[in-house]
């Protein structure tokens, strides 16, 4: 049987937000204004915790299916 492979997914994803953390910053040295900060309120801060329970999920679903697996072979 074939394993489900959800680390490869998340590590993508991971690393884009990194990429994405990394480019903000520098923006974020230069852009400074009221339109910046709307920005962030707007679309960037809503996005964090649903991105961390994301990752959360992610993990206990790879949990959940190693498990299965394992039951799966061993019987």
């Amino acid at each position: 049987m074939k394993s489900c492979d959800l680390s490869s997914g998340a590590a993508k994803l991971e690393l884009a937000v990194k990429s994405l953390r990394v480019t903000l910053s520098a923006v974020e040295e230069q852009w400074t204004d009221k339109a910046h900060q709307k920005f962030h309120e707007e679309h960037l801060a809503p996005i964090e915790p649903t991105v961390r329970k994301m990752f959360d999920d992610i993990g206990r679903i790879a949990e959940a299916i190693a498990a299965a697996e394992r039951d799966c072979q061993s019987e």
